[in-house]
């Protein structure tokens, strides 16, 4: 009597988690990109968990995530370690180097890019910018 019960009890739970994730499959499907543009210089001991707080906040959320991030003439791994979390926190990841003109400047809020996306800015140059990133 008791077996029988479990298996009842086993696949509907395995059934409600399925519904549940095609739901969830679905909502991220239609949902719009969001884009951040994360600006480092030397950061190889934050950028891992920077980028895999945002791979949480796209899977949580369930929306769809661009991250690029621009680098400033990094002398460290930062590059490198970018480049190995390609695919692995579950949204598209560009890495890309920052313009001479830029590079002192001071970067804030959004950047409009050419495919009209707009891009929330965070400059990691700077103090407590980390603090916008979800999850941090």
């Amino acid at each position: 009597m008791m077996i029988p019960l479990l298996w009842i009890t086993a696949v509907y739970v395995l059934a409600a988690a399925a519904v549940h994730l095609f739901h969830a499959w679905q909502k991220r499907k239609s949902s719009p990109w969001v884009h951040y543009t994360l600006v480092t210089s030397n950061h190889e001991g934050q950028i891992e968990w920077y980028i895999r707080a945002f791979g949480w906040y796209s899977f949580i959320s369930g929306k769809k995530l661009r991250l690029t991030v621009m680098d400033a003439a990094s002398t460290d791994q930062t590059v490198e370690i970018v480049h190995r979390m390609h695919g692995t926190a579950g949204m598209e990841l560009y890495v890309v180097p920052m313009q001479s003109s830029v590079e002192n400047g001071d970067i804030e809020g959004t950047l409009v890019l050419a495919d009209g996306m707009i891009s929330e800015m965070i400059d990691l140059r700077k103090p407590h910018e980390a603090e916008r990133i979800p999850y941090v």
